[in-house]
């Protein structure tokens, strides 16, 4: 459905690899380098001319909402990393220096305690802590103190399917933010090569104004010969010099047209505005067979939106397991071993304190548990009920953006005969009077008719191939089309 472009995208460097395939509508073709033009400023007036490919490969690289989302991405990968780094143990090392008066002596210390504590994945947590102080001035005892806890949830809090639900959460999360950058750049290669298409259209335009404008100009010539040679009256001469000057405003009008394109297309890929882009491609649509149930499967499996909210459904679930443990009593294994004073506590465990014992917590009269079950609950209803209407969302719009596909090529192909036509009359009316069977109005009218017949048909020309660009969106086939795959 369009040239394809394989491009690598890092987060240092958006643009590391870029190829494209010989241009071919059906089939790839055999692989060429593409040269990407220099981003730096042009003077006005300089011409920078432009296939679409390039184009494509400098929004890649300088378009500043796909930079702004790989910035974006840079924090997102850490908070999964945070995410993921829950069951890993922690320490600390805490220092204290204190001075001390009393009964008029002054005693000061020094206080270490390293410290390390564990959250394991079934719920439990083991903290240890050791102190040890030594003084620094005059005489005073040292101590040491250490001690190691246990509390293990035997109800709320207690499984791996609750511990694990925030990492997974993350990780969904993550998957999310992945689909995010996707559809960035997806919208952003689809906005480039309409944008493109659009200035295509423009210099078309200006094109066809003005060789309306030559035609016209030709036909004033030749009135003036045959008024000369007596065949013609010198007051119809006036229609002619009249499309003479309407054709000279809709010239004026083509060329600003181009100019409000070379913008819109320049504010996407980021180049200084006064840059003189000239679209280069050629306007050629070719039929491209569309198959509706390949392109429905296609969508279901890899439109953006689809499976971000499917993603977001499992969010909801793995959020509700939570919510539904969090309504449970709190009943914990709880167990600790201390041990304080001595010089070395590694010579007196038999002075070691150990607990051993069952903690329970029954809340009476509070509702906001079952606050947030209920909240997670409806949340997850309403996900799926969203999750269906998407779908069938998806659904209706693959089926209209194939229907769109196969109006818009039934109007090339009509758009095509009618300016066939159109010329075939105008090169008549035009023999017609040379010999004076014609009059000059209906040549005027058949020049008219031709440049409608032009704009026409190449309104239905790029009409169908931005009808195929929206398909790819729509089955969320964009990056595939071009063969875009991010580095991220």
């Amino acid at each position: 459905m369009g040239t394809r472009v394989f491009v690598n995208l890092g987060v240092s460097s958006l643009l590391a690899m870029i190829a494209v395939d010989a241009r071919a509508q059906a089939t790839p073709g055999p692989i060429s380098p593409v040269v990407v033009p220099s981003a730096a400023p042009i003077p006005a007036g300089a011409p920078l001319e432009l296939t679409l490919d390039e184009a494509v490969a400098l929004a890649l690289r300088y378009n500043r909402g796909i930079r702004s989302a790989y910035l974006q991405r840079v924090v997102q990968r850490f908070d999964l990393r945070v995410a993921e780094r829950a069951f890993v143990p922690q320490g600390g090392i805490g220092i204290e220096v204190a001075q001390r008066r009393q009964d008029g002596e002054t005693d000061a210390d020094i206080v270490i305690s390293p410290s390390a504590s564990w959250r394991t994945p079934l719920g439990g947590t083991v903290n240890f802590i050791w102190a040890r102080a030594d003084p620094l001035t005059g005489e005073g005892p040292e101590y040491e103190t250490a001690g190691v806890s246990l509390s293990q949830p035997l109800l709320r809090g207690a499984g791996l399917a609750v511990n694990m639900a925030p990492v997974r959460i993350a990780r969904l999360q993550e998957e999310i933010n992945r689909l995010q950058l996707e559809a960035t750049v997806a919208g952003t290669v689809s906005a480039v090569i309409t944008s493109y298409r659009a200035l295509i259209q423009a210099q078309e335009q200006a094109r066809l104004a003005e060789e309306a404008l030559a035609r016209t100009r030709i036909l004033l010539e030749t009135n003036q010969a045959l008024i000369a040679a007596g065949r013609m009256a010198a007051s119809d001469i006036v229609q002619t010099e009249s499309g003479v000057a309407n054709q000279e405003v809709a010239v004026l009008q083509a060329r600003q047209q181009v100019v409000s394109a070379q913008l819109g297309l320049l504010q996407l890929l980021a180049l200084a505005s006064r840059t003189n882009v000239v679209a280069v491609d050629p306007v050629a649509a070719a039929r491209v067979e569309v198959d509706l149930d390949s392109a429905m499967a296609t969508a279901f499996s890899s439109r953006i939106d689809l499976l971000a909210q499917r993603t977001s459904l499992e969010q909801m679930r793995q959020s509700l397991i939570v919510a539904r443990n969090q309504r449970l009593w709190d009943v914990s294994l709880e167990a600790s071993a201390t041990r304080d004073d001595g010089p070395r506590f590694l010579d007196r465990f038999n002075e070691t304190d150990t607990r051993v014992g069952l903690r329970l917590n029954i809340p009476i009269g509070d509702l906001s548990r079952r606050q947030s079950w209920l909240a997670a609950d409806t949340n997850m209803q309403t996900a799926e009920l969203a999750f269906e209407e998407m779908k069938q969302s998806v659904e209706s719009q693959v089926l209209d953006a194939v229907q769109s596909v196969e109006a818009s090529w039934l109007q090339v192909e009509a758009a095509r005969r009618a300016r066939a036509l159109s010329e075939q009359a105008l090169e008549i009316g035009q023999e017609r009077l040379r010999f004076g069977r014609a009059s000059n109005f209906e040549v005027l009218s058949l020049q008219a008719d031709l440049r409608a017949a032009d704009a026409q048909q190449l309104s239905a020309n790029i009409a169908y191939l931005n009808a195929l660009t929206a398909l790819d969106q729509q089955i969320g086939s964009t990056l595939e089309t071009w063969r875009i795959s991010l580095n991220d």
